[in-house]
């Protein structure tokens, strides 16, 4: 069924604007123009709305990597959720923010070389595409707090945790690599939602119920 503009909208409550934003990036194909200023659009745009929009929501991913995503020869328009586990590096490459060599980092951070590598080579701290970025400094800011206040330990049970956590999560989406592909996008998917939103939900309160019960 062919939408117009003003269906569009109202099936993914996303601004006209938006989309013609997207049309104008590449991330949408080019409406139907059957008759002059008469554009329309097919049911898939509404999915592929949707996708974007999960990942600069989830992702926070920048037009670039989402475009970087759908030029993948991978990317399935139909399943894109299934092309997804292949585009993860291009996903978790900081957008827009400065890089910095190990040198540079330090001496922006204030820190010395040696604590540096010792933070990368236990895992507190990641290399992305050869380089260090804005957030790395902010997770160095908060390793230099923790370890003033004599509890760096808890970035290591962190560190710990994602390790044990990681390893599930990584049998999981192995468990549907031969899927169909319709059942295999539905399915990376929900273990998606589970990764990027469910964890974060269950640690969060979980630790706010501790604080609670600990205040009573």
């Amino acid at each position: 069924m062919a939408l117009k503009m003003r269906d569009l909208v109202r099936l993914t409550g996303v601004p006209k604007s938006t989309i013609l934003y997207y049309i104008k990036e590449g991330l949408l194909p080019e409406p139907e123009k059957p008759k002059p200023n008469v554009h329309l659009y097919d049911e898939r745009f509404v999915e592929r709305i949707a996708f974007i929009r999960y990942l600069q929501t989830h992702f926070r991913a920048s037009i670039e990597q989402i475009r970087a995503v759908m030029r993948r020869e991978d990317f399935d328009p139909d399943h894109p959720f299934a092309s997804l586990v292949g585009a993860i590096d291009t996903l978790m490459a900081p957008a827009g923010e400065t890089r910095y060599d190990r040198e540079a980092f330090c001496e922006v951070a204030k820190i010395d070389c040696a604590t540096l590598s010792g933070w990368i080579d236990e895992g507190l701290l990641f290399e992305r595409n050869g380089g260090l970025s804005d957030t790395e400094l902010e997770m160095a800011r908060i390793l230099k707090a923790l370890e003033g206040i004599g509890h760096l330990d808890l970035a290591y049970a962190y560190r710990d945790c994602a390790r044990d956590l990681v390893r599930l999560e990584a049998e999981a989406a192995r468990s549907v690599r031969d899927a169909d592909p319709r059942e295999r996008d539905r399915t990376i998917r929900s273990l998606l939602d589970a990764t990027l939103l469910l964890k974060p939900y269950i640690f969060n309160l979980t630790l706010y119920g501790a604080y609670r019960k600990d205040r009573s």
